[in-house]
């Protein structure tokens, strides 16, 4: 809705946050992979420049599964039987969630890779 408070603008975001927590078994998957990654980074003691390329790409993955997630919901609640251009855009959007995870695995291995050798 137009015109809400930063407040309420805030509370709706956290709220859509925590609906995807709650139904998406991938959104979990991905808050936990970069919680892991933070936690090997820490204890590797990885470089600020890394720190940041992982943080953006922790970022753009959990970025993605939001819009994923809100894509979906939308298409279901529009069109809840089968369609085969509904089944393409949801299969688009996992392969936009995969190429980002799969950048940040390459981004993580890297830094791991810089900092052992």
């Amino acid at each position: 809705m137009k015109n809400q408070s930063l407040q309420q603008k805030l509370k709706n975001a956290w709220n859509g946050i925590l609906f995807t927590y709650k139904t998406e078994n991938n959104f979990r998957f991905h808050c936990y992979s970069g919680i892991a990654t933070v936690i090997v980074f820490g204890l590797l003691q990885i470089s600020l420049v890394w720190w940041g390329l992982i943080f953006i790409c922790i970022g753009l993955v959990i970025a993605a599964e939001l819009a994923n997630t809100a894509i979906e919901t939308l298409l279901d609640h529009i069109h809840p039987q089968r369609h085969p251009a509904i089944g393409k855009v949801k299969d688009i959007m996992a392969g936009v969630v995969l190429s980002l995870s799969l950048l940040a695995l390459i981004i993580a291995c890297l830094a791991i890779i810089d900092r052992l050798y």
